[in-house]
């Protein structure tokens, strides 16, 4: 074989593959676009990303005296406190996805059995709005679209000199019992001989357990059926409707 000839052999998992010169030209150019290409889309994913976390608004959170924040913020007075929401995509979400972020985070730091039957509440004062996390048109909205509203509404008291603006969005996180769990523990009196009388104030955790006053359990039971709802088929049910 020629010195010629052994340029144009290239090994392919150790075999020796002939080469035409057309062949060699388009093997170089692929190379060189492929070194190129990713190095490319590396840098394009990162200067998207640095760009949505520059864009997030600074959103504090406040759940039992302790301030979290809802993104990441370039407030180095905020710099201590902890991040809810780490993934910058979640701010154009669906607000369904939003709150279960919430729920994750909460839940790795305070317990998931302190949620475990409970709804997530965020009280929104300067816009006298409450988010419920199981409300039917979580799924139409994103929390983008409620800055934008805070946003716009802010810029203009701003421009009309009006006092007492908040600097930020400022949110009030507390729950409340989620009406699916409520109503399974109510189904659970009819099963015995419970009446209105045995009805407490409904706790789920291991601290304040459902208190169920029944000394003559089953001798009244009711036979009537009642549907057991699963937690699963309640996703976006809202007694706020």
């Amino acid at each position: 074989m020629s010195e010629e000839e052994a340029h144009k052999t290239v090994e392919v998992d150790d075999v020796g593959v002939q080469l035409d010169e057309g062949d060699e030209e388009d093997l170089l150019e692929y190379d060189d676009e492929l070194v190129e290409e990713q190095p490319s889309d590396a840098r394009i994913r990162n200067v998207a990303e640095t760009l949505m976390k520059s864009e997030l608004p600074k959103v504090t959170v406040e759940y039992k005296d302790t301030t979290f924040l809802l993104f990441t913020s370039d407030d180095k007075n905020e710099s201590n406190n902890p991040i809810i929401c780490e993934n910058a995509a979640l701010y154009q979400r669906p607000m369904g996805e939003f709150m279960e972020s919430i729920r994750k985070f909460m839940g790795n730091r305070f317990g998931r059995l302190a949620f475990a039957t409970k709804e997530l509440v965020l009280q929104l004062k300067s816009l006298d709005l409450t988010l419920f996390e199981d409300n039917v048109y979580n799924n139409h909205i994103s929390f983008s679209d409620v800055y934008t509203i805070f946003k716009i509404l802010k810029e203009r008291s701003e421009s009309n000199f009006e006092t007492d603006i908040p600097t930020h969005l400022a949110i009030e996180l507390s729950t409340r019992p989620r009406f699916v769990s409520r109503y399974n523990a109510l189904v659970e009196l009819t099963e015995s001989s419970a009446t209105l009388k045995n009805i407490k104030p409904f706790s789920n955790d291991e601290t304040h357990p459902l208190i169920v006053d029944d000394n003559d359990q089953y001798a009244h039971q009711n036979t009537s059926e009642v549907i057991v709802m699963d937690i699963d088929d309640d996703v976006g049910e809202d007694s706020e409707d």
